[in-house]
């Protein structure tokens, strides 16, 4: 095969540095120029960082004119096809199946089991996983505790956490996630305790995760402990950690503390805001509330329908008709 003059890592590394799709289109005309149209790494390259600038459908068609993707191509479409409405991503992996001799690995799976519309499906493709015999690996068992936690098929995922005989961060975190998504605020305090006596290392992801699960149980001795092992571990001025103790203190009324917690955030973003808002409003601070949601307005976020709920008063809502009748417009 003849090649002109650019190499392929010279290739690989204009890919890496595109950042729009015409730079990207520049750079696969010179990869064909250059002969370099079925070359799996530099085609695999240019089709993760199509998917990275929103060219799906420029990835779908550099997929298909490769005569023999290998599987991390296949592991790049099925993955960057993981958040699309139309299930393509199961397309391909179904097309993997039907029309190659390729084997999926962990990541297929992983990155297919994400992108499941449906539980059913998803238990079809746990069933595959075990068959290959993938069912043990960290990557798959934390797709599927993620995939059963958003069906609410809560036992399934604890089933799937519990029988994993070596457990890291990440999967930890996904089971602590699931239980507080789907209300299991016990549970998912108790995992957390589970994870620090078994001494897992914990991240400030693990932190922030179980603080809203504490918030709802109205535990602020609970909050404060673990706000006091973020501060051993070097998590406490996190943003999101601190956004969780905001609800914590608020919940337990004891917004002095959450006050001044959020003048630690170094740069407050809506989470934040909607956490003291509803802090206050809960306490019957409306006045602190209405300053805050101003204050939020000012800043150029724009405001959620959670932002609104939280500046409702809740102790007399009907004593702040003016307020209510503002909100109402607002909300118009």
């Amino acid at each position: 095969m003849i090649r002109g003059d650019i190499s392929r890592n010279t290739l690989l590394a204009l890919i890496s540095k595109a950042c729009t799709f015409p730079h990207l289109a520049e750079t696969h005309a010179q990869l064909i120029r250059n002969g370099y149209q079925h070359d799996l790494a530099t085609v695999t390259k240019l089709t993760q960082k199509l998917f990275d600038v929103g060219a799906t459908r420029h990835a779908r068609a550099l997929f298909f004119s490769v005569p023999k993707p290998d599987i991390f191509l296949f592991n790049v479409l099925i993955k960057g096809f993981s958040f699309s409405p139309d299930a393509s991503s199961i397309s391909f992996y179904t097309h993997l199946l039907k029309n190659t001799t390729l084997s999926p690995d962990n990541f297929t799976y992983a990155f297919a089991i994400s992108a499941s519309p449906d539980d059913n499906l998803g238990m079809c493709l746990h069933a595959h996983a075990v068959v290959d015999g993938f069912d043990s690996n960290l990557f798959v068992a934390s797709a599927l505790v993620d995939l059963y936690c958003k069906f609410s098929r809560v036992a399934y995922a604890r089933k799937v956490f519990d029988k994993m005989p070596d457990r890291d961060t990440v999967l930890w975190n996904t089971m602590i996630t699931g239980l507080v998504r789907n209300c299991c605020y016990d549970d998912s305090v108790q995992v957390f305790k589970d994870m620090v006596a078994q001494g897992v290392r914990l991240d400030s992801t693990t932190v922030a995760t179980v603080l809203p699960a504490v918030a709802e149980m109205q535990e602020v001795k609970v909050g404060m402990g673990i706000q006091c092992l973020a501060l051993k571990l070097g998590f406490h001025f996190d943003d999101y950690v601190l956004t969780g103790l905001i609800s914590v203190f608020s919940k337990c009324e004891d917004v002095d503390t959450a006050r001044l917690l959020f003048g630690m955030i170094r740069k407050p973003d809506l989470v934040s805001y909607n956490a003291l808002i509803s802090g206050f409003s809960c306490n019957g601070e409306t006045e602190c509330a209405v300053k805050y949601f101003r204050e939020l307005l000012v800043s150029g976020q724009r405001v959620s329908s959670s932002t609104m709920v939280g500046l409702i008063p809740v102790s007399s809502p009907f004593g702040h008709l003016h307020l209510a009748c503002c909100i109402q417009g607002f909300c118009v």
